[in-house]
């Protein structure tokens, strides 16, 4: 599996999520199943033996649930952002980009805090390229989003 199907069908999972009546069940779906494919794309990078599998995968599960909660407040601010996209006022634009610059910076310490874990546990060149692959799957989501989420309106 590619990162490009993962692009595709986060693509497609957003398209889907922005007609859905029931949002919640259809973002916890989506959610369910981008992890599933992330969670191929990761291990078939690692390439890990099965001692280092079981020595990895309580790590990455508290990575995930460390950055679930980190997508939360994402889409929160995605949200926020749609809400006041028509009435935005430099005080709320202060706001929103304060929020996104403070989860950007959350979301590198998540990764720095499970990288420094699976060191301890596997070669740092396993944890260094996870950090990578992570990286790389981040950047792939945000670029998604970009294409989704118009620039702030100016005066």
């Amino acid at each position: 599996m590619h990162m490009r199907t993962f692009a595709t069908t986060l693509a497609l999972s957003l398209v889907m999520a922005a007609s859905a009546q029931n949002y919640s069940d259809l973002v916890e779906l989506v959610r369910s199943d981008l992890r599933t494919e992330k969670q191929a794309i990761v291990l078939s990078s690692l390439q890990l033996t099965e001692p280092q599998s079981a020595l990895f995968m309580p790590i990455y599960d508290e990575y995930n649930t460390a950055m679930k909660s980190h997508w939360d407040k994402k889409i929160q601010l995605i949200k926020d952002y749609g809400a006041k996209y028509q009435t935005m006022n430099d005080e709320t634009a202060a706001s929103l980009m304060g929020r996104m610059n403070k989860l950007e910076a959350e979301g590198a310490k998540i990764r720095t805090t499970y990288t420094k874990k699976v060191a301890k546990v596997l070669p740092t060149t396993i944890a260094a390229r996870w950090n990578q692959v992570e990286r790389r799957i981040a950047m792939l989501i945000d670029l998604q989003i970009a294409d989704e989420v118009p620039l702030m309106p100016t005066k």
